[in-house]
């Protein structure tokens, strides 16, 4: 599907706003094309239960008059009893016909034109959605007037035909063609991001209370599936059988809304039947299997428990709006923590407003029941304070909550960050009292380098004093051998001297010891030989 959004960029509009053909062929067939499908499809149903019920076909045109009126829910009048309460499934499908085709004609006039729709475009579309219809509703109306002379057919109040038909296309082409310029519009207009969030919501409270007001009535129907086959029974014959379930089909969308009414706490009138969460008073009804659904005895303990379904999608559309507002803040976009509670508030207004809509028409006048219906406005007050009340309690729940958790998470963040700016401060002082911790690798600190030369001083000094060591061994070394060649050398001159003295001998007598002993552990008596041997001979005689 072309989309009519974003062209305004690439095309700027003509000055020439002619109707040129193509634009004419366009809204033409937007005028023609649901009237004239509805036509076909009603002529078709009418001929045919016609033939089927072997009835002439002299009031054939007044038929699908009628019902070409009671499709856009125009109270007839047959035979003195007014029927207003109408089905709204034909009624539901043709809104939603004329909203696709509005929309479709959007889209060729964007395609035509090559530029975004303007204001022209849009009551071109909306005056030939409506065209076609008011010119068949005027048409019909004048049947019924002609027909109502050898008919029991009363015509009914041209003024509200009109307006019926008017107000029902009017919505069709104000949900086509606003599903094409809603964004443009929105932009426009700068709307609040909580009005535009709304919308989605607004929607699911009111599928959530239509579908469970839809499953309270499939289960009042298995409930009561003995009355259900008594009923179709009174067909007799299998064309009644036929008639009488597609009658109740037509007629479910009605039955649905008022459950969905009760559910919220409103009350439903039928004749002498008043039925609620609280109080349920039997009558009778019309012969139609889909009402075998209405309880007819007295309300049971357990039913008051079901507010809690309005309950519920409250407190979903609180989570939702919740939801969507955190999500929108944490996406950077400028909303508030009260966005939440007002997009929670136009959802509601919106879920009331279409809820009360809705069931003033599925309700009216039928004969000698009276008004059928819900109480209408109570149900649109009390979808509205249930999914609101509700809504805006969870919202600010949620969004509450989420703020603390996320400033713990702050905090502790914080805390961790604090922590860590301490153990680095820690680190430092340590560092600053022993550099070593400090010191990158391959390089020697500050303070270590006088250490390391007082050690190469203490190394040098070491060194020179092994030197001075191994200089003075070396030189006692020298010392004694000379010492023992001297020795050698002198030994005849000590043999003579033997005789001199006593004294002088015990003396040399002591230096010969100590020579020979030094000469002995020195190892050196292998190398002297024999004279060491004569020497020590030569010491013990001069001993004696």
């Amino acid at each position: 599907m072309t989309s009519t959004l974003g062209r305004s960029t690439r095309h700027v509009p003509t000055d020439d706003d002619s109707l040129d053909p193509e634009r004419f062929r366009i809204l033409l067939g937007t005028a023609a094309r649901v009237p004239a499908v509805t036509l076909a499809v009603v002529a078709t149903i009418v001929v045919t239960t016609m033939v089927v019920a072997n009835s002439d076909l002299t009031g054939i045109y007044a038929a699908i008059a009628g019902t070409w009126l009671a499709l856009h829910q125009v109270t007839l009048t047959i035979d003195g009893t007014s029927l207003g309460v109408l089905p709204l499934l034909p009624t539901a499908v043709l809104v939603w016909q004329a909203a696709r085709g509005c929309a479709s004609a959007a889209d060729a006039l964007v395609e035509n034109s090559g530029y975004a729709l303007d204001r022209q475009d849009v009551s071109r579309i909306t005056v030939a959605v409506l065209a076609g219809p008011l010119l068949v509703t005027a048409a019909s109306l004048i049947v019924l007037q002609d027909a109502a002379s050898v008919l029991p057919v009363t015509p009914p109040n041209a003024a509200a035909a009109l307006t019926w038909v008017t107000g029902i296309y009017l919505v069709a082409a104000l949900i086509g063609i606003g599903s094409r310029v809603w964004k443009p519009l929105v932009r426009y207009y700068s709307a609040p991001d909580w009005l535009v969030l709304a919308f989605r919501p607004a929607l699911r409270v009111l599928l959530g209370m239509f579908a469970l007001g839809g499953v309270v009535v499939v289960a009042g129907l298995l409930w009561s599936w003995n009355v259900v086959g008594e009923l179709l029974a009174r067909g007799d014959h299998w064309t009644g059988v036929l008639g009488l379930t597609v009658m109740s089909i037509l007629y479910l969308p009605n039955v649905i809304i008022g459950a969905a009414a009760v559910l919220a706490g409103s009350t439903v009138h039928f004749g002498d039947i008043h039925l609620s969460l609280f109080e349920a008073t039997g009558g009778d009804l019309p012969a139609l299997p889909v009402l075998a659904a209405v309880p007819s005895g007295p309300a049971a303990a357990f039913w008051p428990v079901l507010l809690a379904v309005p309950a519920t999608i409250g407190a979903l559309l609180g989570r939702f709006a919740a939801q969507r507002t955190l999500q929108a803040k944490a996406d950077g976009a400028p909303v508030g923590s009260a966005d939440a509670s007002w997009t929670v508030l136009a959802a509601a207004a919106g879920a009331g407003l279409v809820t009360a809509l809705a069931t003033w028409v599925a309700g009216g006048p039928l004969g000698v029941f009276g008004t059928v219906g819900a109480n209408w406005w109570l149900a649109g007050i009390l979808v509205f304070a249930w999914s609101g009340l509700l809504g805006i309690i969870t919202a600010q729940l949620l969004v509450w909550r989420e703020g603390r958790l996320a400033a713990a998470a702050m905090r502790a963040d914080t805390e961790v960050a604090e922590e860590t700016s301490e153990d680095a401060a820690d680190d430092t002082a340590d560092a600053g009292a022993d550099p070593e911790l400090e010191a990158p690798e391959g390089e020697t600190p500050a303070l270590e380098a006088p250490v390391a030369e007082d050690a190469d001083d203490a190394d040098a000094d070491d060194e020179e004093e092994s030197s001075v060591e191994d200089t003075t061994a070396a030189e006692r070394e020298v010392a004694e051998v000379d010492g023992d060649e001297a020795a050698a050398v002198d030994e005849d001159e000590a043999a003579e001297d033997d005789a001199e003295s006593l004294e002088d001998d015990a003396d040399a007598d002591d230096v010969i010891d100590a020579e020979v002993v030094e000469v002995v552990d020195e190892g050196d008596a292998e190398d002297e030989g024999e004279p060491d041997e004569e020497v020590a001979n030569k010491a013990e005689k001069g001993a004696d």
